[in-house]
């Protein structure tokens, strides 16, 4: 069974491999923006919902290598969802992920959400395209 809570500080450290690892944004790192996924009492996934100026934007979703493909991505966003309030932004590589959930690509959105596509095109560079999304609640 999963549980979701803020992590603690070995936890965050954690959290900073893996973000390495995985080639994620590293920016501006903040433990308390972060929510774990515990099974077992070992962290198999982290996402981070990101406090910007001009809204909130979901990022830094991941799940460890050998945790994958059991439903531990889906269930943290599943969770974010229930406990965030407002419209939620991302911007990714697999929007087919975050369709399920109610996100929708947009070509509108807050200048926080243009400078993470320029940083995404420019520094983490992938064969496939980045798209904004927006879920609207």
């Amino acid at each position: 069974m999963l549980s979701f809570r803020t992590p603690n500080e070995q936890e965050f450290q954690n959290i900073c491999h893996f973000i390495s690892e995985f080639e994620l944004d590293d920016r501006g790192l903040i433990r308390e923006e972060f929510t774990v996924a515990i099974r077992d009492r070992e962290l198999v996934g982290f996402v981070r919902l990101r406090n910007h100026a001009d809204c909130i934007e979901l990022c830094s979703l991941g799940v460890v290598t050998n945790h994958r493909r059991q439903g531990i991505g889906k269930a943290m966003v599943s969770h974010l969802i229930k406990e965030s309030i407002g419209a939620i932004h991302l911007v990714c590589i697999i929007p087919e992920f975050f369709y399920p959930f109610g996100f929708a690509i947009t070509g509108s959105y807050p200048n926080s959400i243009q400078n993470k596509l320029e940083y995404c095109i420019s520094e983490l560079v992938v064969p496939e395209p980045y798209v904004a999304m927006i879920l609207k609640k």
